[in-house]
Parts: structure tokens; sequence; C-alpha cells
């Protein structure tokens, strides 16, 4: 048993990668813990994600044991039928189309956040710009007013860094309601304000995804208020965390992992570096799945009741697929395989998003200052954001010089 590997623990994302290799060559499957398992390999994760009827996503990220009421689950702790209804209609409210027209908002947003810079001057760069670029853009696609983008990030932050994504509870009470009343209560707020909008005959915000989450219906019943509070929520906490780690993660790369000058040399390589960065240090390190009756994963057998780990940051650098898997290599013509945003049915309908706001904001971020004029701070280090299941500079101190 590898025992010495549990997933759930934050201080173990970082230097998880020895291990996971190990993991690897051990085997497709690896035992981690009493009635867990662990997928490493490529080819299995994808199988598990594809088998939408034998592995429930109903669980979550919540540790073995924490059971959330139906109502109160996000996207991610859905099953069909109901996960593809919902899927659906997120796929519809964040099509190319609605990214494309968001672009031009996000491209603005960047330029602002990084004009507020100190030149010359010292900077952290996740509180100033890749924390507050991601959160605006969803807070735009959702039409709340820019100015509770703080507030929600705050919010947000505090969920994600405490142990509510695995207890679902905090010190408050059980429940993201009880949780985090304040949170909870903006969500409601707003809510009733459209919905009381659309039972008026008003239908002024058709293409936000608020708005399309009260007109679906499952099985020609809409969703509850509690359903669509826990949709919004998850739309937040996704577009501020996951895209942070995917904009942190390629800062990070720019100042200290040599891409810069490809970058600056062709700007096309963005997107290459993107998919790159998003398989070497995926936002998210696994995903939780229930074995819902007997099977087996590359031949291994799993009995019915057994706690799957799809082990996508395992995935990523499984040496089967990726060539120099621990490199980052803008020359790798497969990155986009990777499994950071799923695979299958459960594939994250905000990827073209956390896509566009990485290349906008990488972008501005290159057209902002010349080659040599954005540093490291000498004092920085590479230090994880403190939770279990994401992967992304907690910090990214910087130095500047000049603009252009």
């Amino acid at each position: 048993m590898a025992d010495t590997f549990n997933p759930f623990d934050a201080g173990q994302v970082q230097s998880a990668w020895p291990l996971l290799a190990r993991l690897r060559r051990q085997g497709p499957l690896a035992s981690i813990g009493e009635e867990m398992q662990y997928v490493t390999g490529h080819e299995e994760c994808r199988a598990v994600l594809r088998d939408v009827a034998t592995f429930s996503n109903s669980s979550g990220f919540k540790a073995p044991g924490v059971v959330v009421p139906p109502e109160d689950r996000t996207l991610g702790e859905l099953d069909p039928p109901q996960h593809s209804m919902v899927r659906r209609v997120m796929l519809t409210a964040l099509t190319p189309r609605v990214v494309h027209a968001a672009e031009g908002f996000i491209r603005a947003t960047a330029e602002e956040l990084l004009a507020a810079l100190p030149v010359p001057g010292r900077s952290d760069l996740v509180p100033a710009f890749t924390s507050p670029l991601p959160n605006r853009a969803t807070i735009h696609l959702l039409g709340f007013p820019a100015a509770d983008a703080p507030a929600l990030a705050a919010w947000a932050t505090e969920l994600i860094e405490s142990g509510f994504p695995a207890t679902n509870r905090s010190e408050r009470g059980e429940g993201f309601a009880q949780a985090f009343p304040a949170f909870a209560s903006y969500i409601d707020d707003k809510v009733a304000q459209r919905s009381a909008e659309l039972a008026a005959g008003r239908d002024d915000h058709p293409d936000e995804v608020l708005t399309r989450l009260l007109r679906l219906e499952v099985s020609a019943e809409p969703l509850s208020r509690r359903q669509v509070r826990a949709m919004v929520r998850n739309l937040i906490t996704g577009g501020l965390t996951t895209t942070s780690q995917l904009l942190g993660n390629l800062v990070d790369a720019i100042l200290t992992g040599g891409i810069e000058s490809a970058l600056r040399s062709d700007p096309a390589l963005i997107e290459v570096a993107i998919e790159e960065s998003l398989r070497l240090s995926p936002p998210v390190m696994f995903m939780p799945r229930g074995c819902l009756r007997d099977t087996e994963i590359g031949g291994c057998p799993v009995a019915a009741g057994t706690r799957v780990i799809v082990g996508s940051a395992s995935a990523n650098r499984d040496e089967l697929v990726f060539a120099q898997p621990d490199r980052f290599r803008m020359d790798r013509d497969n990155a986009a395989d990777h499994l950071t945003f799923g695979y299958g049915p459960h594939v994250c309908p905000g990827a073209a998003m956390a896509r566009a706001v990485a290349r906008i904001g990488i972008s501005a971020l290159l057209d902002r200052f010349p080659a040599g004029a954005l540093r490291p701070a000498p004092e920085y280090r590479y230090e994880n954001v403190p939770t279990f299941f994401e992967c992304g500079p907690r910090t990214l101190l910087v130095e500047t010089f000049t603009t252009r």
C-alpha cells in the first residue's frame, strides 16, 4: 500500500511528482488508503472518466464518508442525467461566441491591472494580476456588478483554502449556507432578483449564465434555488482558482522556466505554452469517483464501494504518452492530450474561457513589459497554494523596471 501518499493532504502537492512516478512504475492502480485506489496511468484515467455508468461523480472532492445533499452539489458532484443537462446549459452559456465577445473586456481588465503595478518597484502578481483577472472575467459573464468582484474573490479564496472542499463544513457550520453565510446570501439575493425579473417578463440578460441556469429544466422541472446557488458558487470558485493557478503557473514559467524568449519571438506559442503548463502543472491534481459496481481498471480488480482517485496529474506525466514528461517543452506536439480539464462527458465546460483568460493575460503581460523589465524578486521561491487539489503559486514576487 502506498500509505505515504494522501491526495487530500495539501502539504504533499508540491512534492508529489517523484512519488507519482514511482506509483506509475508499480502499476496502473495504487492502494492509498482503506477502500481508496489511485489511478496512475493516462489510458486508465481516460477509461474511468469515460465510464459514467460505473464511476460516480457524486462525492466530488469530499473526503471519504462526507456526503453532500443532491441540491447542494456542484457540477463536478453530479451524475447523469442531471449532470448532462446542467453541463449542457453551461456549455451553451460559455460557447466560443460568448467567450470571444468577452475578450475585449478581459484584455482591458488585464491592461488595467498591469498598469496599476508600480514601475519601478516590487509587486506580488497573485493578488495584483493572476487572481483578479479571472475573477473579474467570471463576474462579468455572470452579470454581477464589477464592484463586487473583490468581495467574491475573498469569499471564494477563503472557501477553497479552508477544509470545506473536503469536509463540507467550516467552524461556522455544515453545508455551504451555514459554512459561508455571507457568500451564500449574496448569491441567493442575485438569484432572487433575476428570478423576479424573468417572472415579470423582463429578459434583459438572455446570454448571461445566471439567466440560462434559471431557464434550465431537468425532467421538465426547473433547478431549485439551492441547485442554482451551487452552480453559481461553482463558477465563481472555479473561475477564480483554476484559471488563476493556470495563469500563475504560466507567469512562473516565464519568470523562471526559460520560455520568455520563445514567446516573444513567436506569440503564437502562447497557446502551446498554455497546454504544456496545464499538463505539467495542472491546476486540478485529481478527480475523485465512486465505484458503483465490481469492475477492473487496467486489469486490476476494483470492488463496488471503492473510492477511485483519477490521478490526472500523474496521467499528465505518463512516460508512455509524453516524452521527457517532467520537462516544459515548447516543441511538444501532444501537450493537449493532458487530462487537466477532464475527459469524455465530464470535460470542464469552462475550459475555453480559462484558456482565453490565460492567453490574453500573458499576451498583455508581454506587451506591457519588454524583455528583462519583469524579473523574479531575489527571495522568490515557488510555494504551492495551501489547497489539497490545486497546483499553483501562492505568491509571485517580482521586480519591475520599465514598461513599453
